[in-house]
């Protein structure tokens, strides 16, 4: 009976440890969240600015020739699939990577990736049918824009050389603090509905509307362009490309860091659930010991008596 009260003891002991741990990675995953909206919210005035440019000095060129806006006729598939570096964050990764898994099965075409963050590095590094062409860790939590422009750089050289075809980006998108969603963009070539800008800055795709007509501005004046507009699209293309991937990298950090701390908490209140048990079991184990003792007590002075 002492070997199990004992034996007890040591194991609320034990998740009264564990407890102090998710509930100090719950704080620092709250702060860290924190910090990682603000840096979103920060950057969508820069987005919507180049978006709109895009759309300006696109519709005054009478067919783009920019080498991301037309199709180079490979047909291999390129992923950028963006998770954390780490886990602990309930099923922020494996989701992400069964969604990215998913996207290359119905394509049906061959697909190659560059693994963002080591849980990706390490889940496409055991699948012999899809080339790693890169791999980018070590700031899942904190990318910066030289990160996303080594990255990006890195994916339009490979379409730019034609190693592969439509370029996809594949990350968490931040929906509250208790929804991360699964979510991909085409990179290049630029294709995608430009309604859904209107309705999220965060959705990076959009169309070049084609026209012959000169641009008029709310002066009424026509607008023009120095240097000519086709040369200031090969300027913003690129930059838009590495925007967008810092974007995505911002919002699965934001992502990562509040499945993180909802994991976390979730982690504490059961630790809460499983001490609360754990004592009633000790104090059952207790008193089942003391009436034991005290039987053998009285047991005992009967028989002298």
């Amino acid at each position: 009976m002492a070997a199990s009260i004992r034996a007890i003891k040591d194991r609320i002991n034990s998740v009264s440890s564990m407890k102090k741990i998710t509930h100090a990675m719950e704080l620092v995953s709250s702060s860290k969240f924190r910090r990682t909206r603000e840096r979103a919210e920060a950057r969508k005035a820069y987005t919507a600015y180049i978006i709109s440019s895009l759309q300006t000095i696109a519709a005054a060129v009478d067919a783009p020739q920019n080498t991301f806006l037309v199709k180079n006729g490979v047909e291999k598939d390129l992923y950028i699939v963006i998770t954390a570096d780490k886990g602990l964050a309930g099923g922020f990764n494996s989701n992400l990577l069964k969604y990215a898994q998913s996207l290359m099965n119905e394509s049906g075409r061959p697909a190659a990736v560059l693994a963002v963050g080591n849980k990706s590095a390490e889940y496409f590094a055991r699948r012999n049918n899809i080339e790693v062409l890169g791999t980018y860790t070590g700031k899942s939590e904190t990318p910066s824009l030289e990160f996303s422009t080594d990255i990006a750089n890195t994916a339009m050289n490979l379409y730019k050389n034609k190693v592969v075809g439509n370029v996809y980006v594949v990350y968490n998108r931040f929906i509250s603090v208790l929804s991360q969603r699964p979510s991909h963009v085409q990179l290049f070539p630029l294709t995608a509905d430009l309604t859904e800008v209107q309705d999220e800055v965060d959705s990076f795709g959009f169309e070049f509307p084609v026209s012959t007509a000169p641009r008029v501005g709310k002066s009424g004046l026509i607008m023009t362009f120095e240097p000519d507009a086709e040369e200031l699209l090969d300027y913003l293309v690129p930059r838009y490309i590495i925007n967008a991937i810092y974007g995505a990298c911002i919002e699965n950090s934001a992502g990562e860091q509040a499945a993180r701390k909802t994991a976390m908490e979730n982690a504490t209140e059961n630790a809460d659930e499983m001490i609360a048990n754990l004592s009633l079991s000790y104090n059952r184990a207790r008193q089942a010991a003391i009436t034991q003792e005290l039987t053998e007590i009285i047991a005992g002075a009967d028989a002298i008596g």
